[in-house]
């Protein structure tokens, strides 16, 4: 009874911004993810510390770190909520679910705020009788075997499995350095080598896509974007190894929003900050994108008509994207 009692004391929709917090570490991630500001996702955790009486994230320099007791309230979140989700799928599949037709999208955190979320009102307006509900994540789901999801977005090799159709979106692209126009007007960036003189802010690649014995790709990017650049020396070595390491290119942009330094990106990624004006590339100097962004589904799956409209529109929206 006590547990039941607990369980009912605690709002579901605070529940479900701890979840999509935990899984992208970034409110502003989870936000898009729920269609709701920053502020509400904040303002249900806070209310879910308060009723749990326990701190669920530690609320680093712009970033975020789950508890021991958030790391174990999160794995509860995700195991209770991907069954949940699971069994829905099961009626549904059945014919048992009426209503609207539902596309599960799993995206990698930084591609879902800064590139996906933008343009998914065209979807929607393209399909209204399409339900979509979008997780971001970087770790790689099972398409081919009932995973409670549609189709993926992943930035990496490729590689993903037997029974899988994965699509590159764009050609091989570039990595770039980007900052806020108050960093550039400073008139502290001149020229390449200036940039030693700010916090180079490096982005950690994905779990899933590391190698033991190599060291972080946020750290050789660095040093290849300064080599590309003419920028050689003791200084730029060390240079490279002392900047802010961060866990997504988001939080990464976040801080280059600020002000707080340069951050090394894929260019795609900022595409629309570029245009905007809201970040800009001081230096034309840029290395070659050793990744890429797929479109992951199903081989199986591919002729289901909400999968397959999908696939067309992100098909059509990455080719108006080349030419921005």
């Amino acid at each position: 009874m006590r547990q039941q009692n607990r369980l009912s004391s605690l709002p579901l929709s605070a529940l479900r911004a701890f979840d999509a917090a935990a899984r992208s570490g970034s409110f502003k991630v989870a936000a898009a993810e729920l269609a709701v500001t920053p502020a509400a996702v904040s303002h249900q955790i806070k209310t879910l510390e308060g009723r749990l009486g326990a701190n669920l994230f530690e609320r680093l320099n712009r970033s975020l770190r789950l508890t021991p007791v958030g790391a174990r309230l999160a794995a509860i979140t995700a195991d209770s909520f991907g069954r949940l989700e699971q069994g829905l799928r099961n009626l549904e599949s059945a014919g048992l679910l009426a209503g609207p037709s539902t596309l599960s999208i799993s995206a990698a955190p930084s591609f879902a705020a800064r590139w996906l979320v933008p343009r998914l009102h065209r979807f929607q307006t393209a399909y209204p009788k399409i339900d979509l509900r979008l997780q971001a994540g970087d770790p790689l789901v099972d398409l081919a075997n009932g995973a409670d999801v549609d189709v993926a977005l992943r930035y990496g090799s490729g590689t993903y499995g037997t029974g899988v159709t994965a699509e590159r979106l764009w050609p091989q692209g570039t990595i770039i350095a980007v900052c806020a126009p108050s960093l550039a007007q400073s008139g502290k960036l001149s020229e390449p080598a200036d940039v030693l003189q700010h916090p180079l802010l490096r982005t950690a690649i994905p779990a899933t896509q590391q190698q033991p014995g190599r060291e972080p790709i946020g750290i050789a990017d660095w040093a290849a974007w300064l080599h590309a650049a003419g920028v050689v020396g003791a200084e730029s070595a060390r240079a490279v190894k002392r900047g802010p390491l961060f866990g997504t290119s988001q939080l990464a942009l976040e801080s280059a929003l600020a002000g707080r330094g340069l951050a090394l990106v894929p260019r795609i990624l900022v595409i629309d900050d570029l245009v905007a004006g809201r970040l800009i590339m001081p230096f034309s100097a840029a290395v070659t994108d050793p990744y890429a962004y797929w479109l992951a589904y199903a081989t199986s799956r591919a002729e289901e008509p909400r999968i397959r409209a999908f696939i067309r529109w992100i098909r059509d929206e990455a080719l108006a994207t080349k030419g921005a």
